[in-house]
C-alpha cells in the first residue's frame, strides 16, 4: 500500500528543477529522480538499482536500498531504466525482488539492444551468450591447470554478468532482466534520437545511445586508431578462434557458435587429426607428447592449455561492449536551460555515436540542438562506469560541460574496486585519477562520491559555493542528495 503524501519519509521535488539521490551500495548504480510536476506528487524515475558481485552482505544492503525507494516514493515508480544488463546495474532487482512487488512501476525504459524482435539486438545477445559460455569454461579449464590467477582475474571481469550457471549461461542477470522487463506494459525499447517529454513539462528527454551502427557499439577504447575495436561477423581474428577452440567439444547452439567452429580450423578436414588419433601415433608418441622417455624434454612442445590466458582480455572486452549497450540519457529540466547526463556505463564508440543526432530545441525551433549543446548545458554529470578511464570522452565529452555550476556524481567505491582481482594485486583502476583531477577542476570541487561523500567546505574551489552548496544537498549513510533548480 502506498504512503500517504504527507509521509515524511517521501522524497519531495523542488518547485522546479530536480531531486538526485545517489545510493551507497557498493561499487554499483542506483539514482532516484523526482521532478516536481505541479499537481501534486512528484515525478519519480529511478536509475538502476545493484551493486558488484562479491560485495560484503549485498543481498541485505539492496533490501535496504528498495526499502528506502519504497518509503521515498510512496510506493510508486513512474519510470524505471535500466540501463544494461550488468549485475552492478541491475542485481538489486532480483535481491529484494520482494520489497520491488510491492512498488507499482508506471513505464520500464531499457536500450533497443534488449528488444526481441530486433535482429541486431538478437544477434549481439547470441554473441554475448556464446563469450560467456565458452569464458566460463576458460576459468574452469584454467583451475584444472593450476592457474589460480588467471582463472581469479577472468572470474573477477565474468562477475558483472552476475552467477553463471554450470553451463555458463548468466542466470542470475537474465533473471534480473526478465524481472525488470516483466514490470512494463510493455517495456519501451528507447533508440537513440528520441525525445520524450515528462508529464506536467517537468523536464524533456533525449536518447542519445547506445548506437545502432554494430561498429560503433563494439568499439571501447580511446581514440588512437590502433586501439579501436571493431568485429567482423565470420572473420577468423585470435578472439573468433579462441571462442571456438573451447566450444570445440559442445554441440552449437547458434549460427554464431556454428560460424565460429567452421572458421576455427587451419586446414580442411581430410589433414585434422584429432587428439585421440595422435596419442596412438608413433610419430606425436615421440615427438610430442614425448612418451617413451621423453616426456620431460618435449613438455615445451605441448600448448594445448597456453591459449586460456587468452581469456581475461577477451573477457574484459566483453564487458566493454555490455557497458557500450548502455542506454544515455540526456535529460533537459527547461527549455534551452539545464541538462542532467546520465550515461549508464557507455564507451568511447556509445559516446561517439550522439554526434550524429538532431534536434529542434524547444524553446527556439529554429535552432538546431546537438549533443555538444546538450553537453555544453550540463549542470549534473552521472560519471561512466565508476569513473573508469574509457567512459568519459575527453574533448567531445567533459571538455564541453562548460557550466560555472556543473556538479559530478561518481556511484564508486574504491576500496572494493582495488581488491586484488586474481592475478592483479591492485585490482581496477576506479576512479582514474587523471580523470578524477579533471572532474574536481571542471566543477570547481562539487564531486560527490558514493564512498567518500560530499565534499569538504575547503575542497570548494569558490568559498562563494561553500554555503550554497551545502543548502542544496543531504547526505546520510545510505545515500548522497542533491537538489538542481531549474
Amino acid at each position: 500500500m502506498a504512503d500517504s503524501p504527507s509521509d515524511p519519509k517521501l522524497m519531495t521535488a523542488p518547485e522546479s528543477g530536480v531531486k538526485i539521490r545517489m545510493y551507497r551500495q557498493g561499487l554499483g548504480d542506483c539514482f532516484l529522480l523526482a521532478f516536481a510536476t505541479g499537481v501534486g506528487r512528484p515525478f519519480y524515475m529511478l536509475i538502476d538499482c545493484g551493486v558488484l558481485m562479491g560485495t560484503e552482505g549485498a543481498a541485505d544492503k539492496m533490501r535496504q536500498v528498495a526499502e528506502s525507494l519504497r518509503a521515498a516514493t510512496g510506493g510508486r515508480i513512474d519510470v524505471l531504466v535500466a540501463t544494461h544488463q550488468h549485475w552492478d546495474h541491475l542485481s538489486g532487482f532480483d535481491q529484494a525482488r520482494e520489497v520491488f512487488d510491492q512498488i507499482e512501476i508506471g513505464e520500464v525504459w531499457v536500450a533497443w539492444t534488449e528488444d526481441p524482435g530486433n535482429d541486431m539486438a538478437s544477434r549481439l545477445r547470441a554473441r554475448r551468450q556464446a563469450h560467456l559460455r565458452a569464458l566460463s569454461g576458460t576459468a574452469r579449464g584454467l583451475r584444472a591447470a593450476g592457474d589460480e590467477g588467471k582463472a581469479g582475474a577472468l572470474e573477477a571481469v565474468l562477475g558483472f554478468f552476475g552467477e553463471l550457471g554450470v553451463d555458463g549461461r548468466p542466470s542470475k542477470i537474465e533473471a534480473a532482466l526478465d524481472y525488470v522487463l516483466g514490470r512494463g506494459k510493455p517495456p519501451r525499447y528507447r533508440a537513440p534520437g528520441e525525445v520524450v517529454g515528462l508529464p506536467g513539462g517537468a523536464a524533456r528527454v533525449y536518447v542519445l545511445g547506445p548506437p545502432q551502427d554494430e561498429a560503433l557499439l563494439l568499439r571501447s577504447e580511446p581514440s588512437s586508431r590502433a586501439s579501436e575495436v571493431y568485429e567482423k561477423r565470420l572473420q577468423l581474428s585470435p578472439e573468433t578462434a579462441f571462442f571456438a577452440a573451447v566450444l570445440a567439444d559442445a554441440p552449437p547452439e547458434s549460427p554464431e557458435e556454428r560460424d565460429l567452429r567452421n572458421l576455427s580450423f587451419p586446414f580442411e578436414e581430410l589433414y585434422r587429426v584429432d587428439p585421440p588419433e595422435a596419442e596412438k601415433d608413433p610419430f606425436y608418441q615421440e615427438h610430442y607428447y614425448g612418451k617413451g622417455g621423453a616426456g620431460e624434454e618435449a613438455a615445451w612442445r605441448q600448448i594445448e592449455s597456453d591459449w586460456l590466458g587468452a581469456g581475461e582480455t577477451l573477457a574484459l572486452q566483453l564487458d566493454s561492449d555490455t557497458n557500450n549497450t548502455s542506454l544515455a540519457l540526456a535529460i533537459e529540466l527547461s527549455p534551452g536551460g539545464k541538462v542532467l547526463l546520465f550515461p549508464g556505463d557507455a564507451q568511447v564508440g556509445n559516446w561517439l555515436s550522439w554526434y550524429s543526432l538532431r534536434w529542434s530545441r524547444e524553446d527556439d525551433p529554429t535552432i538546431a540542438a546537438d549533443t555538444a549543446d546538450l553537453l555544453r548545458r550540463t549542470a549534473l554529470y552521472k560519471v561512466g562506469h565508476h569513473a573508469s578511464h574509457n567512459a568519459t570522452l575527453r574533448e567531445k565529452g567533459l571538455e564541453l560541460m562548460a557550466r560555472p555550476d556543473l556538479v559530478a556524481m561518481i556511484p564508486v567505491d574504491e576500496a572494493m574496486a582495488h581488491k586484488p582481482k586474481g592475478g592483479n594485486p591492485d585490482g581496477w583502476d576506479m576512479p582514474f585519477q587523471p580523470l578524477l583531477a579533471r572532474l574536481k577542476e571542471k566543477t570547481r570541487g562539487r564531486v560527490l562520491r558514493a564512498d567518500a561523500g560530499a565534499p569538504a567546505p575547503e575542497d570548494l574551489a569558490d568559498p562563494a559555493d561553500r554555503e550554497a552548496f551545502a543548502k542544496d544537498r543531504i547526505e546520510t549513510p545510505l545515500y548522497l542528495e542533491i537538489t538542481i533548480p531549474a
